[in-house]
């Protein structure tokens, strides 16, 4: 049986918070990628700050790793990023405010099996339809630019 250790030890509110510690990250959702040595990896959908300049999906390298420092300078190693996607108006949320994480790691778990058009549950209390789409299409992004072969191998593994 395989345990979950990782990000699952940790609040996603905790990593979160650490990456919106970051001047240039405006809002963070973090959700689970699967990954055979930690059972899964913390990936992230950010919202660049108003002055930050970024449209691409996948986030230049220098970003990443200062949000990867300070991910593991205030939770620690184990809570390393898998993965980050950037993008506005893609974190879906309930009228009420709450982030759908469930759908963001649908999205993330269809993408490492090649299946980024596959439909995935969208509660009918979501704020802003629209959102599911935007972030699909930045998750197809990722997964087929420089992340396309990133997961490939953690797939192949999660399904041992």
């Amino acid at each position: 049986m395989m345990m979950r250790v990782g990000y699952a030890n940790h609040c996603t509110g905790a990593i979160e918070q650490a990456i919106t510690s970051h001047p240039d990250i405006a809002e963070a959702a973090v959700v689970g990628i699967p990954d055979q040595l930690k059972g899964h990896l913390p990936f992230a959908f950010v919202t660049l700050a108003a002055h930050h300049q970024g449209h691409a999906a996948v986030p230049d390298d220098a970003l990443f790793k200062e949000v990867q420092k300070r991910v593991r300078e205030q939770i620690g190693a184990i809570a390393s990023l898998g993965g980050m996607i950037q993008g506005k108006g893609m974190i879906p949320k309930t009228r009420s405010g709450k982030t759908l994480r469930r759908v963001l790691r649908e999205l993330v778990e269809n993408a490492t099996h090649g299946e980024t058009d596959k439909e995935v549950g969208v509660p009918s209390t979501i704020e802003d339809p629209d959102t599911v789409g935007v972030a699909r299409a930045r998750v197809k992004e990722y997964f087929e630019g420089k992340g396309k072969g990133l997961h490939k191998a953690t797939e192949v593994r999660a399904k041992l």
